[in-house]
């Protein structure tokens, strides 16, 4: 092996580290935050692993004509082609239910908690 062919290599193995670190911290990264499927934008679902353009524009039509999803199974039964392995990448990547519950339900849980 020549010189030129080492330094050839090293820069590669770099260039993949370095490739492999951005994309850890862009994953770690949607952990730092829920996605409320019940206020999400179409680009902000788009975003979330399981989810492209044609399933976020199923979602937000599903959620206009039905009103907010109130669970895992309300989701996979109002919006065709979502099953389980598709739930489990979606919450995987940070989508969550929270903007089912009205404030008044959710003081009256507080209350509760408390006594």
């Amino acid at each position: 092996m020549d010189l030129c062919h080492i330094k050839n290599q090293l820069w590669r193995f770099k260039k993949s580290l370095i490739t492999a670190a951005m994309m850890t911290s862009m994953l770690l990264g949607g952990y730092a935050y829920a996605i409320d499927i019940n206020t999400a934008t179409q680009e902000t679902l788009e975003a979330v692993k399981g989810v492209g353009p044609t399933r976020a524009k199923a979602i937000i039509a599903e959620r206009d004509k039905g009103g907010s999803f109130q669970s895992i199974d309300d989701l996979s039964q109002r919006v065709k082609g979502i099953g389980q392995k598709t739930i489990t990448k979606m919450q995987e990547s940070g989508l969550n239910f929270e903007g089912r519950s009205s404030p008044k339900s959710s003081k009256t849980s507080r209350t509760r908690q408390s006594q």
